[in-house]
């Protein structure tokens, strides 16, 4: 038979037991009857693509004209001529259309896929377009949500696209347009290129990271400077450098390696950086300056008029908080400011 104070003893167990045990109740519930099997849903800000959304209204469309597989999704209306300014404003799903041509501003609540081009007028606005060819809208458009031509996709001045846009050919960014994530072959703001003054290697003198004040060799290919530093002009250096400080890199030189700095990075007028930039604060490019690689900051990049970022055969990124372009830079790749970027007229 159980004394009392045995009986205390296992009540007071007992309870222990039960409090160890409750936080496990959930998992084991979780075990027998799984709630979290479905795929997450994932917010369309965070998809890695750039073109991620219109390919898949591309998939869709394609399945909808019977020339590509089932999707699920084919819910189009299907206009059997170029859609118009009344068919767009009272359309109650996204519509598949031939070549539009319009002199006349269009307006688009919905998805519009074309099947061929489509040229806008001025003040066009548009949430998502897709064109199997190209896409001209006059200035002052918008795109609000997402645009892709596999041909060239082509905003004019003051225009605002800030979600994505992409092109299979290449974008051209009138001036005074804003934009956030772009991506193409190629990509040009603003009128056109300039001629650009170019220095040939040649002409320039070899250097050595030895010789700046304060660099310590970490390899052969890498040096450290603790502190500010700044590269002569029209120099040659081969090799990455590392500054903890502010790096200044001379009008006309060319650093063939990796560069990276903690306080901001100037690349004056000419110079050219056969790899990439990185910096934790602002980065400045000067006019007719270019980088090969990657172009990233974690505040903000200003890019001289006919600075060229990236190559045809190299495509590459920018990134930064903020991105200012002036008119006639030109970029590989892709293009990201993840709050805002705008194209500045000389």
């Amino acid at each position: 038979m159980m004394t009392p104070g045995y009986l205390t003893y296992f009540t007071f167990a007992l309870i222990c037991l039960l409090l160890l045990t409750l936080p496990f109740v959930p998992a084991f519930k979780e075990w027998l009857y799984p709630t979290d099997s479905g795929a997450l849903p994932i917010s369309a800000a965070y998809t890695s693509d750039i073109d991620h959304f219109a390919r898949r209204l591309d998939a869709d469309a394609r399945a909808r004209l019977g020339t590509g597989s089932p999707t699920g999704f084919e819910d189009f209306e299907l206009m059997a001529h170029p859609a118009g300014v009344a068919d767009l404003r009272d359309a109650r799903k996204r519509m598949i259309s031939p070549d539009i041509q319009s002199v006349e501003a269009l307006h688009s609540a919905q998805p519009l896929y074309v099947n061929g081009s489509i040229h806008a007028g001025a003040g066009s606005v548009f949430s998502a377009l897709y064109a199997t060819g190209s896409v001209a809208l006059g200035a002052q458009s918008e795109i609000r949500d997402w645009g892709h031509a596999d041909g060239v996709l082509v905003l004019n001045n003051n225009s605002v696209a800030m979600r994505r846009i992409s092109a299979g050919m290449a974008v051209e960014l009138g001036n005074e347009t804003w934009f956030e994530r772009v991506q193409a072959p190629v990509v040009h703001f603003g009128s056109g290129r300039s001629p650009a003054a170019s220095y040939s290697q040649e002409e320039l003198e070899e250097s050595g990271y030895g010789d700046l004040p304060d660099a310590v060799m970490q390899t052969p290919l890498l040096y450290i400077v603790r502190g500010n530093c700044s590269l002569p002009p029209t120099r040659i250096y081969r090799g990455s450098l590392v500054v903890t400080g502010f790096l200044i890199i001379g009008p006309g030189t060319t650093v063939i390696g990796d560069v990276k700095a903690r306080e901001g990075i100037s690349i004056a007028r000419g110079a050219q950086v056969l790899g990439a930039v990185t910096c934790e604060k602002r980065v400045y490019m000067f006019n007719d300056s270019s980088v090969s690689g990657p172009l990233v900051s974690e505040t903000d990049i200003l890019i001289g008029a006919n600075a060229v970022i990236g190559r045809p055969d190299a495509p590459t990124t920018i990134s930064a908080r903020n991105i200012i372009v002036e008119d006639g830079v030109v970029a590989h790749g892709a293009v990201w400011a993840h709050e805002i970027g705008m194209v500045k007229a000389a």
